[in-house]
């Protein structure tokens, strides 16, 4: 009975809390609300409703009917060529630098220890001062260590080998160790240096910033001190897009995206019986080198064939189609002028 006693009124209170939550808001804001309450602080405390949550639907009639300010057609239009030949200028550009692929540097050379002959870890025997192979080397360590001195123990001439091999590899570790730190100076960025204005105060106005630096002078020449140079001339590339209507396709494809029938029939409007219609498939070339160009070439004639097969079926005599490609650009173009 204890434990039918507190599951009905533990069922009784998540009814009122659910409907008591469902009076203003869905299930979803009613858990979130249930989540906010159990992590507590500011985020747990009610939010007034937006302004004009509850308020009744606008009706259709009451919405603005005055044109909107735009700026005129002519000006449009400007902007739209000045954004394709930007566009353009990229993609050309892009194409004359080639692929932006920085090269691995090679490894620093490996300094060569007094234990490592090759390289390649394989150690020998350390030839001391005043010894000339292996063999003399050991015929001295042998004599050191079998002629006791005077206080009965082996005399000093077997370990002035080792001495010499430890004096000999610590100045290879050191000289090693400086021709790094001479290469990491080498290869070290300078210093940036950045201009961090004083706290203001209140009432005060703001410091302004010092002025950049003067440019250089050089003898003959008068430089202006806000360095106002006229722009770099840029190259002759042409950037107009094709005349004729565009026909898409996919990436580095000869198939035509779908949707595009409108644009063939607006491609023949105003075309006579006997006109002849000029096609023209572009490869969207990555380079100007002669392999890509050459690929380029061989896309632009697959679009191009695509697209007479299509005005086939609309129509078109097999006779009056003229294809033609182009290494760089986006897509098919048909026009009734020859390009």
């Amino acid at each position: 009975m204890r434990k039918t006693g507190w599951l009905h009124t533990g069922l009784a209170v998540t009814g009122m809390m659910t409907l008591a939550g469902c009076g203003q808001r869905d299930a979803v804001d009613t858990v979130g609300n249930w989540y906010h309450q159990y992590q507590g602080g500011a985020i747990a405390q009610q939010r007034p409703p937006a302004p004009g949550a509850h308020d009744p639907y606008p009706h259709v009639g009451l919405t603005p009917t005055n044109a909107v300010d735009l700026p005129s057609p002519q000006a449009r239009q400007a902007l739209t060529d000045r954004l394709v030949m930007q566009r353009n200028y990229g993609q050309r550009l892009a194409v004359a630098d080639g692929s932006l692929a920085i090269e691995t540097p090679p490894p620093p050379p490996r300094p060569k220890t007094t234990g490592d002959t090759d390289g390649s870890g394989s150690s020998m025997s350390v030839v001391a001062a005043g010894q000339h192979d292996g063999q003399s080397g050991r015929g001295q360590s042998g004599r050191g260590q079998s002629g006791p001195d005077q206080n009965g123990q082996g005399s000093g001439g077997g370990r002035a080998p080792g001495g010499n091999a430890a004096s000999g590899g610590a100045d290879a570790s050191v000289v090693a160790q400086q021709g790094t730190q001479d290469r990491a100076q080498d290869t070290a960025l300078p210093a940036v240096t950045r201009f961090t204005p004083p706290p203001i105060k209140p009432g005060e106005l703001p410091q302004i910033p010092p002025l950049p630096p003067e440019a250089p002078g050089f003898p003959g020449f008068s430089i202006p001190r806000d360095a106002s140079l006229p722009d770099p001339v840029r190259p002759a590339y042409d950037l107009s897009d094709p005349h004729g209507t565009l026909i898409r396709f996919g990436q580095a494809s000869d198939q035509i995206q779908p949707g595009q029938d409108g644009a063939f029939g607006a491609a023949l409007r105003g075309r006579g019986p006997h006109d002849p219609v000029y096609v023209r498939g572009f490869g969207e070339i990555t380079s100007f080198r002669p392999s890509e160009q050459a690929a380029g070439l061989r896309l632009g004639l697959l679009r191009a064939r695509v697209v007479a097969q299509s005005l086939i079926l609309h129509g078109v005599p097999a006779d009056s189609l003229r294809l033609s490609a182009a290494p760089l650009g986006r897509g098919a173009r048909i026009d009734l002028k020859p390009y």
